[in-house]
């Protein structure tokens, strides 16, 4: 499991602050057997066209399947904190001629995108992390369109070798409760793999 997931780095996330061997480590085949992507993407329902924030985006871990789903027709803004994030998926997008991505070095508090500029947002393992989430969350809701769905994936909050203090870690009801503070309404939850939970929310 990647290095930057334990107690010592884990601040490294919201200040952009990751080595590139920490980086590196995101994009491991092994966290696809604790993190599968596919009940994330099932969840978020991506059709053709459809435009998706990944917020948090690493090295694109969850980003290239979106841009996938969405096809040419379609818009993913990867966007992260992290400017070596950014360049490398950068450096991909051109390598490999991804056009419907667009990489954006920003945090979640505040990004460039318009009002209701997208059908969907996704945030992986990145909720409890994140410096000002009251700010967070308004951002989101206003970058979701108004029929949106945003996805949130995070730790379960039990002990194990892997992932952030336990300390730090939310559960899905003290996400729950904040979301719908915030004018969110919860349509389901579900399991997201054998060490997060789901949530996927739409605007109240």
């Amino acid at each position: 499991m990647p290095d930057h997931e334990t107690t010592n780095h884990h601040h490294g996330h919201h200040h952009g602050g990751w080595t590139m061997d920490q980086l590196q480590n995101l994009m491991r085949p092994d966290r696809e057997k604790l993190m599968p992507r596919r009940p994330v993407l099932e969840q978020l329902g991506i059709r053709e066209g459809a435009t998706v924030a990944d917020v948090g985006a690493g090295l694109g871990w969850l980003t290239f399947p979106l841009a996938e789903a969405v096809g040419r027709q379609g818009q993913v803004y990867a966007i992260d904190p992290s400017r070596d994030a950014i360049r490398m998926i950068q450096d991909r997008v051109q390598r490999e001629g991804w056009s419907q991505v667009t990489a954006i070095e920003a945090f979640a508090e505040r990004t460039p995108l318009p009002d209701g500029a997208v059908e969907r947002i996704v945030w992986h393992t990145m909720y409890h992390d994140v410096h000002d989430r009251v700010q967070a969350l308004q951002e989101m809701h206003r970058i979701l369109s108004p029929e949106g769905r945003w996805v949130i994936v995070d730790w379960e909050k039990s002990p194990m070798e892997v992932g952030p203090p336990l300390s730090v870690r939310m559960n899905p009801d003290e996400v729950a409760s904040e979301l719908e503070g915030a004018g969110f309404r919860v349509l389901s939850r579900w399991t997201a793999g054998p060490v997060t939970w789901g949530l996927t929310v739409a605007k109240a």
